[in-house]
């Protein structure tokens, strides 16, 4: 099977790993001419850069490559003539290529071309935790990254971290913020967070489902209410309960409207309930334009004393225990035969389609 564009997006970066003999971030600022760039990273290394390429990858004078004229390996200075067409400051990311500068012209314009499904740059500053800038990667416009529905978003996948091979290496967080101005992105947290020099490739949302990406985070909550109609309890409804999920609850209906997700599981916490209590999990979806009520099942809160109580013995209760596909928002409502206010919590793992 061939995507479109995507072949396009990886081998750019094919194509310069094969043509470069070293790839780098600059650690000092270049001369203000613009003919110097430094880069602790070659201090004691022999002289594979004269007469070589360097395509600078990031800063002011991103995508322009000039030739090396000197290297000095007590500094890690870098000599180009001509001059870049700006300062080469420190966090700037090049190339070493094998070639001469006059042969690459078509393959700056081909690397400078954005792709549909995957875009690669690499990190050049990190303005504050949850941030970091790809200048490369500026000017694709207001939005591009952003969904601000958070169902079909685009996922940042560390490709190499710059100390190489060390978290967040080969970990993916969805993107939530895009300025296209700096090229700055806001992303969920990773486990580590994401540091100057680290490549970085933004996946489109439907690549990302095919590469499992798209996994939501668990949703975890608790709600306090009398589930009891003794207490004038009623739901969205107007059955005898409470919203537990969804409706007049503080806690969100599971899904979007008119959105696909599967939903993998959801579990009730009912310890809080007095033992002996019979409670009834309700829930409810539109069907064809017309809300329904999908599920009642009538439940006995276990005793606490160790004697069995009628099925099913636990206070944990798994309503949905395996894959059920939603396509609009689902709500649960609960009653129980008690007249208290105590706390029901919930647990669900929902997947985007």
């Amino acid at each position: 099977m061939v995507m479109p564009n995507l072949h396009q997006a990886l081998d750019r970066d094919a194509i310069l790993r094969a043509l470069s003999s070293f790839y780098g971030i600059t650690t000092a600022d270049g001369n203000i001419g613009g003919t110097t760039l430094f880069c602790s990273t070659l201090i004691g290394s022999n002289d594979f850069i004269t007469n070589k390429s360097i395509l600078l990858q990031s800063g002011l004078s991103i995508y322009e490559d000039n030739g090396a004229t000197g290297f000095n390996p007590l500094t890690g200075q870098i000599t180009v003539s001509p001059a870049f067409s700006s300062q080469v400051l420190a966090g700037t990311g090049f190339y070493v290529l094998n070639t001469a500068a006059v042969d690459i012209a078509p393959i700056v314009a081909a690397i400078a071309a954005n792709q549909g499904l995957c875009y690669y740059g690499v990190v050049t500053a990190v303005p504050v935790a949850g941030q970091f800038t790809i200048p490369t990667l500026a000017g694709l416009g207001a939005g591009k990254f952003i969904d601000l529905g958070l169902v079909n978003q685009y996922y940042a996948f560390v490709f190499r971290d710059a100390a190489g091979g060390i978290p967040p290496q080969g970990e993916s967080q969805p993107v939530t913020n895009y300025a296209t101005a700096t090229g700055n992105f806001v992303a969920n947290a990773f486990t580590v967070p994401v540091d100057i020099g680290d490549e970085i490739i933004i996946i489109h949302p439907f690549l990302a489902r095919i590469m499992n990406f798209a996994g939501l985070p668990p949703h975890e909550g608790s709600i306090a209410a009398n589930w009891s109609t003794a207490g004038g309890a009623h739901g969205t409804s107007g059955e005898e309960g409470e919203d537990l999920i969804g409706g007049a609850s503080a806690a969100a209906a599971i899904g979007a409207a008119n959105t696909r997700y599967k939903l993998h599981s959801l579990l009730l916490d009912v310890s809080a309930l007095t033992d002996g209590a019979i409670i009834h999990v309700k829930l409810f979806m539109e069907i064809a334009g017309a809300v329904r009520k999908i599920y009642d099942q009538q439940f006995i809160v276990p005793t606490t004393a160790g004697t069995e109580t009628p099925p099913p013995d636990t206070d944990g209760l798994w309503i949905v225990n395996g894959t059920l596909v939603i396509h609009d928002l689902l709500r649960v409502e609960v009653h129980s035969s008690i007249n208290e206010n105590v706390a029901i919590g919930f647990t669900y793992i929902l997947e985007a389609m």
